[in-house]
């Protein structure tokens, strides 16, 4: 039985999560977003019911979450805003969900579902939608409306740009993890389709948030990488480097097209998409009030149809739903996760770069954060990842990670731990320690 609740909750989360990459307006939202979350909690159900969860003591950054999520759910609840309340409740039966999972004993399981419910959403987007996708891709431009964006399963463009720039580096920490070539081209394969969907989306946002990324671990691997990771890079910038010279004329002109540079709305000329008049309105309106300054609104509470204006930032939006305090807190907590899962993803006497490529999926986030207010969240398949990957990384000190396949090899005939075949541990330093107790 142990086995079969464990199979079980995995499967309900990958379902909650492949439910989360659908956005079509209507009722169907609503149905979807509610089922995500409650395929969430029956997973946990069943992850505790299988009898595997290790007993381990709370870490400090759930312990933080948990007292930021209360208490924002207990201002809403004193302003008389029900909704936020609820909200409010709904998150942290999200973080005590998350909570139990990350503490099953195959807890390194969980980024293998989360990479196959994105398979099963680019196979739901090539089967659906894919004569919009490539129209888009083209750069398709309609008369009095401009580019055309494409829009994944009806999730907004701007979306789409952290959803699916999120799965490249997914699967490219896969394609760095897998051991056999066919493994490797089939996570090379989905890499190349997310970019497709996000330079189809135009996601400015994730592009540059793409781009921030890459350029901070190109920086990093060249001061601190391996040999072999240093010889790649000069490869790959050779390649690029003869592709732009070869194609500069093409690779420009599809890059103002896609870009929307010379659209009167979304052009240089825009400020940032009128982002910047946005963002000033939403700093005013954090600190209009010296009380709700330090209290923050509660969850949700800064939506457009409430203050008047969408708040395209997170770093505004934790401020006025949480408060200068907690907010800042939060924020602190994953750039410290990042820095750590970076530094020590480079160590000195060893590289593990399936840590450091998870340190990138948080510097990616944070980047994209600055334009768009998913920093929180669990109703998108990245947002959801992220705060199931900040717990985990801080369940444990990261540098008693075992740092090599050939130490987790050895692990397995020694003790309880993880059995995973090779190749499908990239978080495997995650895993509780197997001297710990386990029980329901």
């Amino acid at each position: 039985m142990r086995g079969l609740n464990t199979l079980l909750s995995r499967w309900l989360l990958g379902c909650s999560i492949y439910l989360t990459g659908w956005y079509y307006e209507g009722p169907a939202l609503q149905a979807a977003q509610m089922g995500a979350i409650s395929l969430l909690l029956m997973a946990a159900f069943f992850s505790v019911l299988s009898g595997d969860t290790l007993r381990i003591r709370l870490s400090l950054v759930e312990w933080l979450f948990g007292i930021a999520f209360l208490f924002a759910m207990l201002v809403a609840w004193v302003t008389g805003n029900l909704l936020s309340t609820m909200y409010g409740a709904m998150l942290l039966l999200v973080l005590l969900a998350i909570a139990f999972l990350i503490r099953h004993r195959s807890a390194t399981e969980l980024i293998v579902v989360l990479r196959w419910a994105y398979v099963a959403l680019i196979g739901s987007v090539l089967l659906l939608e894919h004569q919009a996708l490539f129209a888009s891709l083209s750069g398709s431009v309609e008369y009095s409306l401009g580019l055309v964006r494409y829009q994944p399963l009806g999730m907004h463009p701007n979306l789409s740009g952290l959803v699916y720039g999120g799965g490249a580096l997914l699967f490219f920490q896969r394609f760095l993890a897998a051991p056999k070539r066919s493994q490797k081209a089939f996570a090379l394969a989905i890499v190349v389709l997310c970019l497709f969907v996000v330079l189809s989306a135009s996601a400015r946002a994730g592009m540059l948030a793409l781009a921030i990324t890459g350029l901070t671990g190109v920086v990093l691997i060249a001061l601190r990488g391996s040999r072999r990771a240093r010889m790649s890079l000069v490869l790959a910038a050779l390649i690029g480097v003869i592709a732009i010279v070869l194609k500069w004329a093409d690779i420009m002109e599809y890059l103002s097209l896609i870009l929307d540079v010379d659209s009167p709305t979304r052009g240089l000329e825009s400020g940032a998409t009128g982002r910047t008049d946005i963002w000033v309105a939403g700093v005013e309106l954090v600190f209009a009030d010296a009380t709700l300054l330090f209290t923050g609104r509660g969850i949700r509470s800064a939506l457009p149809e409430l203050i008047g204006f969408p708040v395209e930032s997170s770093y505004i939006n934790l401020a006025l739903e949480h408060g200068l305090l907690f907010g800042s807190l939060i924020l602190l907590t994953f750039v410290v996760t990042a820095c750590r899962a970076l530094r020590q993803g480079l160590g000195p006497t060893q590289h593990r770069y399936q840590l450091f490529m998870a340190g990138l999926m948080l510097v990616f986030i944070l980047a994209q954060s600055i334009f768009n207010r998913y920093l929180i969240g669990v109703g998108n398949p990245y947002s959801l990842w992220i705060l199931m990957l900040t717990l985990q990384l801080n369940l444990k000190s990261i540098s008693s990670v075992m740092p090599t396949r050939v130490h987790q090899r050895s692990r397995r005939t020694r003790g309880p731990g993880v059995s995973l075949p090779a190749g499908r541990e990239p978080l495997s330093a995650l895993t509780p320690h197997p001297t710990a107790r386990s029980g329901a």
